[in-house]
């Protein structure tokens, strides 16, 4: 006897019964003990699949939970989806300096001495989050925070800000050689601010917020200036890994 199409179509879409109980609640309570940046206004369920639930923040983020135990008891976070960081997907840029054949130098990547220049980027990052720490209302204290910025789990996150730092001198050195070093300057800069400008927008910037970019399109002047004259981003990454990385509730401690 053969099944009706009703039967059939049920046996293929439905997916088997979870064995874990999921919720509003529960979705709401556990992303923010894993995730305290969040700010969870609005959480509502997408639907389930075969091996995990999606949940719908805020109208801009997507998770999924496992919805067996075997699987485990996380939550996956669609970057795609989100105003974090992703992995970086900027690799690609240092084939600029395979393929043309170039020195690293003109990407401010010298190779001497290099232990030395991290541990002075450490150095200069420690003094930088001491000084977070103090100025900061409600920020922990300053080995408190250097901890969590060491973990593991901050590993993309730091490769991110290194290739950011690669493609800002890569992109100033070729450009200082077309048009020379000021107009250099302010371009990248431009840039560096503007590149801002799409996570602002989707967390629903105002323009006065905007227009906090002009500081920061400034501080990326004095920046450029400071590493076109060492010469070299390693020990900057240190300290700018760092200090983008207070901006997260989950390591600076600031509610």
């Amino acid at each position: 006897m053969k099944d009706s199409p009703d039967v059939r179509e049920r046996a293929v879409i439905e997916p088997p019964k979870s064995d874990r109980v999921l919720n509003v609640e529960i979705v709401g309570r556990t992303l923010s003990e894993q995730f305290p940046e969040l700010p969870l206004r609005k959480i509502e369920r997408l639907g389930p699949g075969w091996e995990y639930e999606a949940y719908l923040i805020d109208d801009r983020l997507v998770v999924r939970f496992p919805r067996y135990a075997d699987i485990g008891l996380g939550v996956e976070v669609d970057r795609n989806s989100s105003n974090g960081r992703g992995p970086p997907h900027i690799f690609p840029i240092l084939m600029v300096l395979l393929i043309r054949r170039q020195p690293w130098t003109s990407a401010w990547l010298p190779r001497a001495r290099l232990g030395t220049r991290v541990l002075v980027g450490a150095v200069l990052a420690g003094c930088a989050v001491m000084t977070y720490a103090l100025l900061r209302d409600g920020a922990d204290a300053p080995w408190i925070l250097l901890g969590r910025i060491g973990r593991y789990e901050n590993l993309d996150s730091a490769v991110q800000v290194f290739l950011e730092d690669v493609t800002i001198a890569i992109l100033f050195v070729r450009l200082a050689g077309a048009v020379g070093p000021r107009w250099a300057t302010v371009v990248v800069a431009c840039l560096f601010a503007v590149g801002h400008v799409p996570a602002m927008l989707s967390q629903g910037a105002t323009w006065l917020e905007l227009a906090g970019l002009l500081r920061d399109a400034g501080l990326g002047v004095a920046v450029i200036l400071v590493l076109q004259r060492s010469g070299d981003v390693v020990w900057f990454w240190c300290v700018h890994f760092c200090l983008d990385m207070t901006q997260f509730t989950r390591i600076s401690g600031v509610a």
